[in-house]
């Protein structure tokens, strides 16, 4: 077990590739979709916009500062790999994977909705993993002890 334990500032980084690849994953299979369907389309990048930003603003940020914090208050100095989410945060991403996967492939929603609601989606993922990988960088989880830890 010992050997699949890292260091609790480097599940930052772990965090970060994990999403910035889910992000990219996801903005490949948007953004083609989004700029083959018609890409003057006045409102396909309007509403790409607003998803990126309710997700970025209201669910991911929050994630990345809440799971910063979880990391942090942790006394260990070093954690098993897969730390960097939570029990919770692992079923809602199977939930999310699974659910997104579903919709494509059983084409139950359109193109032109997957092309903007993908796009928006793994852009705001992919700069919430970079978030995640400033967090590594500027070593912010050992920066504090647990006494000042808080969720939001």
């Amino acid at each position: 077990m010992q050997r699949l334990q890292v260091p609790k500032n480097h599940l930052m980084l772990i965090a970060g590739v994990v999403w910035c690849l889910a992000g990219a994953m996801v903005c490949l299979v948007g953004l083609p979709l989004l700029f083959r369907l018609d890409p003057l389309d006045p409102a396909l990048l309007p509403l790409a916009l607003v998803i990126f930003l309710v997700f970025y603003v209201f669910v991911f940020s929050r994630l990345v500062r809440k799971h910063t914090y979880r990391v942090r208050a942790r006394t260990e100095d070093r954690l098993p790999f897969w730390h960097f989410f939570n029990a919770s945060s692992w079923a809602v991403m199977a939930v999310m994977m699974g659910g997104g996967m579903t919709l494509r492939l059983s084409h139950a929603v359109p193109d032109w909705f997957i092309a903007f609601f993908y796009s928006g989606l793994g852009v705001a993922l992919f700069l919430c993993g970079l978030r995640f990988v400033g967090v590594f960088a500027r070593k912010d989880v050992l920066a504090l002890g647990p006494e000042v830890a808080r969720a939001d």
